[in-house]
């Protein structure tokens, strides 16, 4: 049998990573063209185009409310939202980043910016901690949210 040596490894394991990077770089592009939706009637935070949603009320109580203050430049203070805080910050943005559109009685849309996934992050991660399956309870067996706030730049 004929020995290839490391040069074959090398080559199979620059082929996987690459492969391996292409999904993460299609999986950005994705996240960076998805707007979400703000539904104050239901006060749910959605992802446009699917059924993916957070419940504004999961802000409250959390420790990273900073997180969110930092992604709209907000001054470093001591912050906490009840979930009405929260739609109100994402339709009003304090950095006037993006303006949300009105696209229903009470609908809107806002752009897929650093800081409205740094809030669909936090939410993601409020909801993870809260209803995973960590001791045995069988809730839901999902691992960690995948972040979105990394598909734009800062």
């Amino acid at each position: 049998m004929k020995s290839y040596g490391m040069g074959l490894g090398l080559v199979l394991l620059s082929l996987l990573l690459s492969v391996m990077l292409s999904g993460c770089v299609a999986i950005g592009e994705k996240f960076a063209s998805e707007n979400y939706l703000v539904d104050l009637k239901h006060q749910r935070y959605c992802i446009e185009g699917r059924s993916k949603c957070h419940l504004l009320s999961l802000i409250q109580p959390s420790f990273r409310e900073s997180w969110i203050a930092d992604a709209f430049a907000m001054p470093k203070q001591y912050y906490s939202w009840s979930g009405d805080e929260l739609a109100t910050l994402l339709l009003n943005p304090p950095d006037h980043s993006y303006q949300a559109e009105r696209i229903g009685d009470q609908l809107y849309r806002v752009p897929p910016t650093y800081a409205t996934h740094v809030i669909w992050d936090v939410l993601a991660m409020e909801y993870f901690e809260l209803y995973r399956d960590d001791e045995g309870s069988g809730l839901i067996h999902m691992g960690w949210p995948q972040p979105r706030r990394f598909s734009v730049t800062h």
